[in-house]
């Protein structure tokens, strides 16, 4: 028999905003729990997913007791039922509770005192009965009678979904998404669900009832390794034979090529896998490849009226008004942006990108009397979105914000249907965008609208499928001018000349020079921790603010990954206070932390940085304010892991953001991690000063290793 323990939810102290996470109060009354057995008729807390709470009903608890660290004793509920009321007291807490919508106290005391214990049946059997009640009305009763049954029916469909095992939280998120339908999809093809239910979670569920070769699955199986195998190397395609290779590794029963065959070319049939020379991918994987094609030839096919020399004007007084003076590259970039609607600017650090779009920008208010309206400045990241704003001088978003993002829907409320306004569009960081969320900018934008990509093509790709930025330099036909010479230098600097170096794949013996900006600090794993101790502790000495330096590494478990380097750095800045454990980690008011998942709500986005300014407990629960650049974002239990330390962060969190002294940490354990596109991207992150910790074996390893060059993508191959 399951255990549980019976009884009233007394008080809830924490709501989940994202699901239906709670915390609460109990009052024990009965338990068949030798572990709960002490706690009847006391108070104790528990946790669980709960579709909606009633204080004035019963209610059984399935699941266990545990002790938390901080918060001691509480139950948490893996399941749950509504335990009906059953006295003439409880029907009128329960009809009076909020759930029936115009029932007050006096009007459920003339139900109660009408039908008695018989209540319920009769709401469920004899509404009719009930609308001749004093205060009630046929509308009234029909709505308390739906009501009642939609709960039954709720309670029933959860219990009948943790059968099937379903967490409660899945449960109440399918039956709100699909009502009804939700167990003809489930018998039908379960694998529908995959957007809500991890796969691997529904395949043990079908297994369970059905056999393992069966249609259903194996197309399902096609259409989930593709989806992984695109997610783990980046690529939009996939060749036929490697696919089928995996694939066999999902049957324990042989499984043929024919099988394989005959049923991917019905997926191919269904409009569900797209087949391409030898290759295949999944359609909306084509349809965002062959869309942005489509809309940048659109968008590219409509030029502006200008001629170069007008625009070379502008620009003369643009460097006199400014005192500075435009390369033959950067000339040529300023004016192709403005004469074509489509145009991508690339280069490396210190080549000047920045500054070219600040003189766009004006220029363009200047030619076409633009307003700061008319022009958006765009980003991957919000960080990045900032420093763009703060050089440009015109206001800035990530694109998910410009986009509005809508959080229920999981859809963006700029789209195809509902276009944006604005005229000009500039997206920087434009390496690290992913091919769906380009392709549903390009759904927003106007037909006549001006779009300019700025980036670096050496940096890292996106973390989602694709090359965008790579593949659309190389297309034919789409302008772009790439940025090579240096400019951003002072006398013994080196990290432009090193970024350059990696970039073009040199091989260096050592780093015997000195230079005003990089050292490389040559050492074993063992030693990195004692190294960087010393290095902190000087930062320390020099009152360095900790935003201005940042330590990047390529991994968060081992020696020398991120949460040790965390932990030291921690204690280091911060030790004086006073620390909290939250799951495996410690936290501390000021603590330097980032964010790790889109938040549109609290608009706040994956790798934003913040700091912790308070630590401090509602009703005995645990809340963690955070304040990322003056705007303040609460976390209670059940978000604490959408933040981390951020001392010490990936060099993939890194990216978009910049940094005025950069510690990079090479450890040996890490060799397979590096690549060269990842040691660049990291080196670019420093603006005064850069350090290396490690073996310039690994370094050299690092740069001459390019696999993140060869993502297969449809792009690659117009």
């Amino acid at each position: 028999m399951k255990k549980y323990i019976k009884g009233s939810i007394r008080k809830i102290i924490f709501e989940s905003n994202s699901g239906p996470y709670k915390v609460g109060l109990f009052k024990v009354k009965e338990t068949n729990d030798e572990d709960a057995q002490e706690y009847v008729n006391k108070i104790i807390g528990f946790t669980g997913s709960f579709n909606e709470i009633n204080e004035d009903v019963d209610y059984i608890l399935y699941g266990k007791m545990y002790s938390h660290p901080k918060y001691g004793i509480q139950y948490n509920s893996e399941s749950y039922e509504i335990v009906a009321p059953s006295d003439e007291e409880g029907l009128i807490l329960y009809l009076s509770s909020g759930i029936f919508k115009g029932i007050g106290l006096k009007t459920a005391k003339k139900i109660v005192e009408r039908f008695g214990i018989d209540t319920i049946d009769t709401i469920k059997n004899d509404y009719e009965s009930l609308a001749l009640v004093s205060g009630m009305n046929m509308k009234k009763a029909i709505m308390v009678h739906d009501k009642l049954l939609e709960n039954e029916t709720t309670q029933d469909m959860i219990i009948k979904l943790n059968g099937y095992g379903f967490s409660i939280k899945e449960a109440i998120d399918l039956i709100n998404r699909y009502g009804f339908e939700l167990f003809k999809i489930i018998e039908d093809d379960i694998y529908e669900l995959v957007d809500y239910v991890s796969f691997d979670k529904l395949d043990l569920i079908y297994l369970s009832s059905h056999e393992e070769n069966t249609k259903v699955r194996i197309k399902a199986l096609i259409k989930h390794n593709i989806y992984i195998m695109c997610y783990e190397t980046g690529d939009t395609l996939v060749y036929k034979e490697e696919l089928f290779i995996r694939m066999k590794k999902c049957f324990k029963s042989k499984f043929s090529s024919d099988i394989f065959i005959a049923h991917l070319n019905e997926l191919i049939e269904e409009n569900e896998v797209v087949s391409f020379e030898g290759m295949v991918t999944l359609f909306e994987f084509f349809d965002a490849e062959v869309g942005i094609l489509k809309d940048i030839n659109r968008i590219s096919s409509i030029k502006e009226i200008e001629d170069s020399k007008r625009i070379n004007e502008y620009i003369k007084s643009y460097e006199k008004r400014n005192k500075i003076t435009f390369n033959k590259e950067q000339k040529k970039a300023i004016v192709e942006s403005i004469i074509n609607n489509f145009y991508i600017i690339t280069g490396g650090p210190g080549t000047g990108k920045t500054t070219i779009i600040k003189a766009i920008v004006e220029i363009l208010e200047s030619i076409n009397h633009y307003s700061k309206s008319d022009i958006a400045l765009l980003a991957p990241t919000g960080r990045s979105a900032k420093r763009m704003s703060e050089s440009v001088g015109v206001p800035a978003y990530t694109i998910h914000k410009f986009l509005k993002w809508n959080k229920e829907t999981e859809t963006f409320n700029i789209d195809e249907y509902n276009k944006a306004s604005e005229k000009v569009i500039i997206v920087d960081e434009s390496s690290m965008v992913d091919i769906f969320l380009f392709s549903s900018l390009l759904k927003g934008l106007r037909v006549n609208v001006k779009l300019l990509l700025i980036g670096d093509a050496n940096q890292l790709p996106s973390i989602g499928p694709g090359d965008l930025l790579n593949d659309l330099l190389n297309i034919e036909g789409i302008k772009s001018t790439c940025l090579n010479e240096i400019y951003r230098v002072k006398e013994g600097s080196y990290i432009s000349y090193l970024a350059s170096d990696i970039r073009n794949k040199k091989e260096f013996t050592s780093f015997g020079e000195k230079y005003t900006d990089f050292k490389f600090i040559e050492s074993n794993d063992d030693n990195i921790m004692v190294y960087l101790n010393e290095i902190c502790n000087k930062v320390k000495k020099k009152k360095i603010n900790i935003e201005n330096f940042q330590v990047l590494a390529p991994m968060y478990k081992g020696l020398n990954g991120i949460d040790n380097l965390n932990a030291l750095m921690a204690d280091i800045f911060n030790g004086d206070k006073e620390k909290y454990q939250i799951g495996d980690k410690y936290y501390r008011v000021n603590d330097k932390v980032i964010q790790l998942i889109n938040d549109v709500d609290n608009n706040v986005y994956n790798g934003d940085i913040g700091y912790i300014s308070d630590i401090s407990f509602v009703n005995k629960k645990m809340v963690v304010t955070i304040d990322f650049m003056g705007h303040k974002v609460f976390y209670s239990s059940g978000e604490f892991d959408k933040f981390t330390l951020a001392y010490a962060i990936s060099i993939h969190k890194s990216q978009g953001s910049e940094y005025d002294n950069v510690v990079v940490i090479l450890a040996k354990s890490f060799k397979r991690m590096f690549y060269n596109k990842l040691i660049y991207t990291a080196v670019t992150r420093a603006k005064q000063s850069l350090m290396i910790i490690g073996s310039i074996d690994s370094f050299n390893s690092s740069v001459q290793t390019l696999y993140a060059d060869n993502r297969n993508t449809y792009l690659k191959h117009v």
